[in-house]
């Protein structure tokens, strides 16, 4: 039985703990092209950067693993050089990877005001019929909210208060969300969303892949949305700083 392109994303990620990445044999040695720009282009790149990970303390943990046509994208608990949630992304041609994106951010270990994790919470995806509706809803907002600034959009795409949050630095809660938000903006720390590049989805699953500002530093923001009942119902995410192009280990772009 074919395996997803979901379940190969998540045993690439798993065998960064086995040191197997090279025997799997589920990407393509000849084509692969990087868009993590920390790290040069190419599968010979990938394996030399393992060469540098200390091996007693790597961990990996796939928290999540999802489709979304030829992409199988994945949320990973991680030790790679420190504590680490990462979403990876891979899409796969004839079987074999291809092409990679990731976000990478710190796990400090602690839980937010709320007492929840960065990875914690629910894991498989159903409402695999409303993939195409749901989306829809978490790109319209993030274009429309988060990158538009039209916040009195906002209850639109919520039940209420409801918000089940998983960014460490807030708790659950829509009004705390935007409250945060705006705590934020006024001690000149604004989180500032530009444009989105890519939603990815299945079922009530949706990852939305924007870039943007946060303390005035240029940040991808991978926000991951489980949907219900056509609302945002919970959020993970994940944000890292885009290096300066000049600093960029190949020129293939973060997104």
């Amino acid at each position: 039985m074919e395996i997803s392109n979901g379940e190969k994303a998540a045993i690439i990620q798993n065998s960064i703990e086995t040191g197997t990445l090279a025997q799997i044999g589920l990407i393509n040695p000849k084509s692969y092209k990087q868009h993590n720009v920390n790290v040069a282009d190419g599968f010979d790149a990938i394996l030399a950067l393992h060469e540098l990970m200390r091996m007693e303390k790597v961990y990996t943990n796939v928290i999540r693993a999802f489709q979304d046509g030829d992409i199988g994208f994945v949320h990973v608990d991680y030790y790679l050089f420190e504590p680490t949630v990462a979403f990876d992304i891979h899409r796969f041609e004839n079987g074999l990877s291809v092409e990679h994106w990731d976000n990478l951010q710190t796990n400090s270990k602690k839980t937010n005001k709320s007492g929840r994790t960065m990875v914690d919470g629910k894991t498989k995806a159903i409402d695999h019929h409303l993939t195409a509706d749901n989306k829809r809803l978490a790109s319209a907002f993030v274009n429309e909210v988060l990158v538009g600034k039209k916040f009195d959009k906002a209850h639109e795409f919520f039940n209420g208060d409801i918000l089940i949050q998983h960014n460490p630095d807030m708790g659950d809660g829509v009004a705390e969300f935007f409250n945060v938000l705006k705590e934020w903006k006024n001690e000149g720390k604004e989180q500032n969303y530009t444009a989105v590049h890519q939603v990815l989805g299945e079922g009530n699953f949706v990852l939305v892949l924007s870039e943007g500002y946060k303390k005035n530093v240029h940040c991808a923001f991978y926000d991951l949305y489980r949907i219900e009942n056509n609302k945002i119902i919970e959020h993970w995410d994940v944000i890292e700083e885009i290096p300066a192009v000049e600093n960029q280990k190949n020129t293939n772009g973060k997104f």
